[in-house]
């Protein structure tokens, strides 16, 4: 991932369209970059994970780097995320995630951002399996993974009692675990190491599609 981290940090100090354009060929190998990364871990996961769909053009998992901020002011980002599912339930669901940005800022995650109503139905699934979930990520935890509580509410949301099973859990507005990802190995390391670390995740991800009827 070198050209890719190369020219992300370079990205970062020069946010603007002229750069972005004066340095075009710079970001056409860091897309393909990505393009051939992705695409040979898609393929990679599909073995474990049979819910993912190989044929499934490998761009749509690919974050932009040009975003849209306040007033519809352009944004230029300085990392990319790629997020692989398998594009059912319009989106709603989790994804296999890997954050690459510069300055040992990249990471690997397991990220399910939910809509109202699946925010919802994920609640009542922990406050009903409360045991099993916190088990499951005990083990995530033992495989290197945190849990992202950035989005934990400080209470309780309406219609959960105090003492609810899982209240920690039913506190949060999205579910992510994450675990830090060294990029500049060897490619082919890189892909066996999120793989493995992937794999240890797996039973969060069953747990969040089950939840969601997937």
């Amino acid at each position: 991932m070198e050209k890719t981290l190369k020219f992300l940090a370079e990205l970062n100090n020069n946010k603007n369209q002229s750069w972005l354009s004066d340095n075009s060929g710079e970001f056409e190998s860091a897309r393909a970059e990505m393009w051939d990364f992705t695409y040979l871990l898609l393929t990679q996961l599909s073995i474990d994970d049979a819910k993912l769909n190989t044929e499934i053009d490998v761009a749509r998992f690919i974050s932009n780097i040009i975003g849209v901020g306040p007033k519809k002011a352009v944004v230029y980002l300085d990392f990319f995320d790629i997020a692989i599912s398998p594009l059912n339930n319009d989106g709603n669901e989790p994804a296999y995630l890997v954050h690459i940005e510069p300055n040992d800022q990249s990471y690997i995650s397991i990220k399910y951002i939910p809509d109202v109503f699946g925010l919802q139905v994920m609640r009542n699934y922990i406050a009903k399996n409360a045991s099993l979930f916190d088990s499951i990520l005990q083990d995530c935890y033992s495989s290197g993974f945190i849990l992202d509580e950035s989005s934990k509410l400080p209470a309780l949301p309406k219609g959960y009692p105090v003492g609810t099973p899982g209240e920690s859990f039913i506190k949060l507005k999205k579910y992510e675990i994450r675990s830090h990802i060294d990029l500049l190995k060897d490619q082919d390391e890189l892909i066996k190491d999120i793989l493995t670390t992937f794999k240890a995740a797996m039973p969060f991800v069953q747990f969040l599609r089950t939840g969601l009827g997937l």
